[in-house]
C-alpha cells in the first residue's frame, strides 16, 4: 500500500513538474518571438504627415496605441480605402513611419497602425493569442468610425505581422472580412522558422507550431499580394513561395529585387511601388 502511495505521490510531483515545466518554455518561447521596445522614437508628424494619435481597448482588458493616418485626399468622407498594418515583432509602430507614410501618399489611403500589447506605448505583455486578440480590437475600432468605408479596409502585414493578418483574414465573419492582403515577408509557421535558424539545436523539434500561415491561406479567399524580399535573411523566400502556391485565387506575388528583410519599404524600387500602386488599383472601385 505503501509503494502505491508512494507511486502516486511522485506521478503527481511529476504533472506538477511537467505543467510548470511547460509554462517556463512558453515564457522562454515568447522571448524569442516578441522583441518589443517602448520609446516613440519618429511621428508621421516629423515627416510632415497629419495623423491621429489613437487608444483603443482590447475584448480582455488591455489598452492599444496607434496612429491614423489620412490620405492625402479624400473626395467624400465615407468613400476612402484604409490600409490596417500589423507589424512584425520587434520595435514598434514608430520604426515603420517612413514606411507608413510613404504607402499613405503614394498610394492616397488611409493608414491605420498600431501596437500589440507590450509593444510602444500598448499596455500587457505580447503571446500568440494576445496578438490576435489585438487584432480584433484593431479591426473593430476601424469599423466603428463612422468616417471610414468599412468594406475597403485592406490588410497589410509584414512578417510576423503577415501571420496576424491571415489569422484574423480568416476567422472573421463574411461581413467584416478584408477587401484584400498584402502579405510583405510572410512565414509559414513557427516550427519551420525554427528549422531554420536552429538546426543544431535539438530542442527544435519541440517548438510549437505558432502562428501557422500555411495552414490558414487556403481560407483567404480575398484578392492577395505576396511580397517577398529577394535576398531575405530572416525568412527563406521558398516560405513566401510556399505559402503563394497554398493561397487560393485571385493572388499575385512580387519578388523584391535586391531587398533583405528589413529593407525599408520608402526606399523600395520603382517596380515595387508599381505592384502595389497596380493591385490596390485593381480592386473594386469604391461608390
Amino acid at each position: 500500500m505503501a509503494r502505491l502511495v508512494n507511486v502516486a505521490t511522485i506521478a503527481v510531483v511529476l504533472v506538477i513538474l511537467w505543467i510548470n515545466g511547460m509554462k517556463l518554455l512558453e515564457s522562454l518561447e515568447w522571448r524569442f518571438i516578441f522583441f518589443p521596445t517602448s520609446t516613440i522614437s519618429l511621428t508621421p508628424s516629423d515627416l510632415g504627415a497629419d495623423y491621429e494619435d489613437i487608444y483603443f481597448p482590447t475584448a480582455d482588458g488591455e489598452t492599444l496605441n496607434g496612429w491614423f493616418v489620412p490620405a492625402p485626399s479624400r473626395r467624400k468622407e465615407t468613400q476612402n480605402r484604409t490600409a490596417l498594418w500589423f507589424h512584425g515583432n520587434g520595435g514598434n509602430l514608430s520604426h515603420r513611419t517612413p514606411e507608413v507614410v510613404a504607402l499613405n501618399q503614394r498610394l492616397n489611403l488611409n493608414v491605420f497602425i498600431f501596437d500589440y500589447r507590450g509593444y510602444g506605448r500598448s499596455t500587457g505583455s505580447p503571446t500568440e493569442e494576445g496578438v490576435y486578440s489585438d487584432s480584433r480590437a484593431a479591426i473593430s475600432y476601424l469599423q466603428s468610425r463612422k468616417d471610414l468605408d468599412s468594406d475597403h479596409i485592406v490588410f497589410l502585414g509584414r512578417s510576423l505581422g503577415a501571420a496576424v493578418a491571415v489569422e484574423l483574414a480568416g476567422s472573421l465573419p463574411r461581413e467584416d472580412k478584408p477587401e484584400a492582403l498584402i502579405l510583405i515577408s510572410p512565414f509559414t509557421n513557427t516550427k519551420d522558422m525554427a528549422s531554420v535558424h536552429n538546426r543544431l539545436n535539438p530542442f527544435r523539434f519541440i517548438v510549437p507550431n505558432r502562428f501557422d500561415s500555411l495552414e490558414r491561406i487556403p481560407h483567404v479567399r480575398q484578392p492577395l499580394l505576396i511580397v517577398h524580399s529577394e535576398h531575405d535573411e530572416i525568412v527563406p523566400l521558398s516560405q513566401g513561395q510556399r505559402l503563394y502556391e497554398a493561397a487560393g485565387e485571385p493572388k499575385s506575388f512580387h519578388l523584391w529585387r535586391g531587398a533583405g528583410h528589413n529593407d525599408d519599404l520608402s526606399l523600395g524600387h520603382e517596380e515595387l511601388w508599381a505592384s502595389l500602386e497596380e493591385f490596390v488599383a485593381a480592386l473594386q472601385p469604391q461608390n
